[in-house]
């Protein structure tokens, strides 16, 4: 029975990495579609407890939700893949995540809040580096 669930955790594993590797292939073709690849991703990974792939799904799906013009859900999604990367000690994800949240506040007008997170993103040492390898904050830049 153990190498049964051994090679049921290894498939649903491959499967998360499989519809995370998709959602960010869509996130770049088709933003609107890669939100239901990432809700899929974002229940899998919550049942097998894989913190950085339910990090990652909420951060797409969120981009995803700011491409869509849906700045409220944007934030939402954002927060909760901002909490998981803190918790990872991932500074790459949380300032993509505070630069996300900036984009929508700003979306939505409110442009002290935007600011503001825009200023705790740019506290990161490592902040010009994060900038230069984030392909989806280039696609708000060209639009």
């Amino acid at each position: 029975m153990g190498a049964l669930t051994k090679v049921h955790q290894q498939t649903a594993h491959e499967n998360l990495q499989r519809l995370l590797r998709e959602a960010w292939f869509q996130l770049e073709q088709q933003p609107l579609e890669a939100a239901v690849l990432a809700r899929q991703a974002e229940h899998l990974a919550r049942r097998s407890g894989d913190n950085r792939a339910w990090a990652q799904s909420f951060f797409i799906w969120g981009v995803s939700s700011l491409y869509g013009g849906d700045n409220h859900e944007a934030i939402s999604l954002l927060s909760r893949a901002l909490a998981v990367y803190r918790f990872l000690g991932d500074e790459q994800g949380q300032w993509s995540c505070l630069k996300a949240i900036a984009l929508a506040w700003g979306y939505l007008g409110d442009a002290n809040q935007a600011l503001e997170t825009h200023a705790h993103a740019n506290a990161f040492k490592r902040q010009a580096e994060f900038a230069r390898t984030a392909r989806w904050l280039h696609w708000f830049a060209a639009n």
